[in-house]
């Protein structure tokens, strides 16, 4: 069995989106200062670094990332597309379409647009110039009914430079305003820029911190 690690590690040298403060880490007990162990106080957005947004971060009526089953953190069956897109482009409706057959029956879509290959080179153009979903494509995957969460290879599902579209892509997919409950989770900023022609299974693991919207995620792939 082959497993591939899809998030990346969080330190403080972590891209964080627009304005948002960075990863702090600081060492509060050190061996080699004298201390009997060692440990560290990590300060973090909860929005840094690889993650997963649940519904109460766009939806007031939404759950809290601590309220999801740890069985709907689990995909077995997943897919990958591939839509090209660089600085401020964003992904519409008229993108997903031709991935229509490929999307129906998925619970988890991840969109590759080759963005993520930039994080190491130029973090502050992948934090501030991001591709983004719009909210045509927002209307789009709702209407999956299988599709339970999407994974992207940028900071963030909604443009930097396109705030108006990055509000209402987090309103529609996260269920803000629907009768019938349903929502879309979102895995932002994940590491897409390698082989995944052979996965069958991925593992979507948020640490669960009680009474907050959203929170830090170990994804991984089985075979």
């Amino acid at each position: 069995m082959k497993r591939l690690l899809l998030s990346y590690p969080l330190g403080v040298n972590t891209p964080v989106y627009k304005d948002n403060p960075p990863v702090v880490i600081q060492q509060q007990a050190s061996i080699a200062q004298g201390d009997p162990y060692n440990q560290f106080v990590i300060t973090s957005l909860n929005h840094n670094g690889t993650h997963i947004d649940a519904p109460w971060h766009f939806n007031p009526q939404g759950k809290k990332i601590s309220e999801i089953a740890i069985d709907d953190f689990i995909f077995t069956h997943p897919v990958i597309i591939d839509i090209p897109k660089s600085d401020d482009e964003l992904i519409t409706k008229a993108d997903l379409q031709p991935f229509e057959h490929q999307i129906a029956g998925a619970d988890l879509l991840l969109i590759r647009t080759g963005f993520g290959k930039i994080r190491s080179s130029d973090p502050e153009r992948y934090a501030n110039h991001n591709p983004g979903l719009s909210s045509s494509a927002a209307r789009y995957l709702m209407i999956f009914e299988s599709l339970r969460a999407i994974g992207i290879d940028m900071i963030s599902a909604g443009a930097a430079n396109h705030p108006d579209e990055a509000i209402a892509f987090h309103q529609t997919i996260l269920g803000k305003d629907r009768v019938d409950g349903k929502y879309i989770l979102v895995i932002e900023d994940l590491n897409l820029n390698q082989d995944l022609s052979h996965f069958t299974k991925v593992y979507a693991i948020p640490l669960y911190i009680e009474g907050v919207d959203s929170s830090f995620a170990t994804v991984f792939t089985e075979d």
